[in-house]
């Protein structure tokens, strides 16, 4: 799982997230408020003066003392420098803002009563407004106070993920650690009724059920080891005495005795290899090496024997002696599928077995595999047209080679005939 996925990332990102919100928001609130309030209070000031000024010069029409360094009165244009006259160029009464380069003016112009004319301040506000440098300064604060606040919401973000997720590493530690024949069936016993609470109570009734689910099949294995194998060994004596007795009956007669004897093989094969795959142990004893190319006559002709009946020659082709540590029975199982399924499609008088260092290939040159059925022939009763097998042979081929760690081939052209690979270099020492 990447941890850019994992429940305690996310939380850990949205407190982050939080922390930055939060603080580009503060941040961003303090300082728009800043700048406002120090305007605000720049143009009540002004305010003030501006009545102050002219109540003065109502009853002694005179302009008074000012009360700023940075005030400064006109009454009138006439006596006004020529930067004031074209900073006032066009204004209104009111209140407004100027500049005369660098320096910033909060401008206030009032008409006099009774007078005609009009009174102008001017209030210097460069030294008393945020310079530039002022500014950077507090944006500097302020983003040092955004990046505490991530912070923060990291460390804390950190902490609130430990503590939500302590306990669902604790069920999940509690479930990985169990093995197939002791399932934890008490989990919900150690958690609060929450929602790991819940989700335990889930597990626990799902691992119940698993576990009635192996105990049925463990049951089912030791049944049907011997009510299935029993049955086809009766069934394999009682052909073969039928057979010694109808020793010297006509072909037609015996023909029915080849067809049973080829279907009891089949279904012992496909039984031994299905017990054997049920069972959970996936260990390789060494101590089961063999040698590849015995194993692979032998099988050859226990199969001519099965396939005389439609005048197809099995030949050998030798080109290694590999040895593998796998059970003899299962390989010879596994390439008794590959021969028979190629004599059930060949349409040639004969299908080759070539044996390798890393390979076993087994070849026919018949009907072939259409491109679109060659990519389930390996699934469970899945058969080509105009099989009459069950569809498990190809299937159990395929589980076999999983379980050894094999690669399973199958190389197809219709009409030009098939080729199946056995690649177990991966065993190889």
């Amino acid at each position: 799982m990447k941890f850019r996925h994992s429940l305690r990332s996310r939380i850990i990102f949205a407190f982050c997230l939080f922390g930055v919100v939060l603080g580009t928001a503060y941040a961003t609130a303090v300082y728009i408020s800043l700048d406002l309030i120090d305007d605000h209070l720049i143009n009540n000031r002004l305010r003030e003066e501006t009545e102050y000024f002219t109540d003065h010069y109502k009853y002694y029409s005179l302009l008074p003392r000012s009360t700023s360094p940075y005030i400064t009165a006109y009454i009138g244009t006439e006596s006004m420098p020529l930067y004031v006259s074209e900073m006032i160029d066009g204004l209104a009464e009111g209140l407004h803002e100027a500049y005369n380069g660098q320096e910033e003016f909060h401008l206030a112009i009032q008409r006099l009563p009774d007078q005609g004319k009009k009174l102008y301040l001017l209030y210097e506000v460069s030294a008393l407004e945020f310079t530039e440098n002022r500014k950077l300064t507090i944006g500097l604060v302020l983003l040092t106070g955004v990046i505490l606040v991530i912070v923060l919401g990291l460390w804390i973000g950190w902490l609130t993920s430990r503590k939500v997720i302590a306990p669902v590493v604790h069920l999940a530690n509690r479930v990985n650690k169990s093995e197939p024949g002791k399932l934890p069936l008490d989990l919900s016993r150690d958690f609060t009724d929450d929602e790991v609470g819940t989700l335990a109570m889930a597990l626990e009734q799902s691992m119940k059920r698993i576990e009635a689910f192996v105990e049925r099949e463990h049951q089912f294995t030791r049944d049907s080891s011997h009510e299935l194998r029993t049955p086809i060994t009766v069934i394999k004596g009682a052909v073969e005495l039928l057979r010694k007795q109808l020793k010297f009956a006509e072909a037609p007669v015996l023909r029915p005795f080849q067809r049973i004897q080829r279907q009891v093989t089949n279904m012992e094969n496909i039984i031994e290899a299905l017990l054997w795959l049920s069972r959970e142990e996936k260990s390789i004893d060494s101590q089961q090496a063999f040698s590849v190319l015995p194993a692979v006559r032998t099988t050859i002709e226990e199969n001519r024997k099965l396939v005389a009946p439609k005048s197809i020659d099995i030949k050998l082709v030798n080109e290694g002696k590999p040895v593998l540590n796998v059970p003899e029975p299962l390989f010879r199982i596994a390439l008794t599928n590959l021969i028979q399924n190629a004599v059930r499609h060949a349409s040639d008088s004969h299908i080759t077995v070539v044996v390798r260092e890393d390979r076993v290939l087994v070849s026919d040159a018949g009907v072939g595999i259409d491109g679109s059925e060659l990519e389930n022939i390996t699934r469970p009763h899945v058969r080509g047209i105009g099989s009459k097998g069950f569809g498990l042979g190809l299937s159990i081929v395929q589980r076999l080679c999983d379980r050894f760690g094999w690669r399973f081939e199958i190389e197809s052209e219709v009409d030009r005939g098939t080729t199946a690979q056995l690649i177990f270099a991966t065993l190889k020492k």
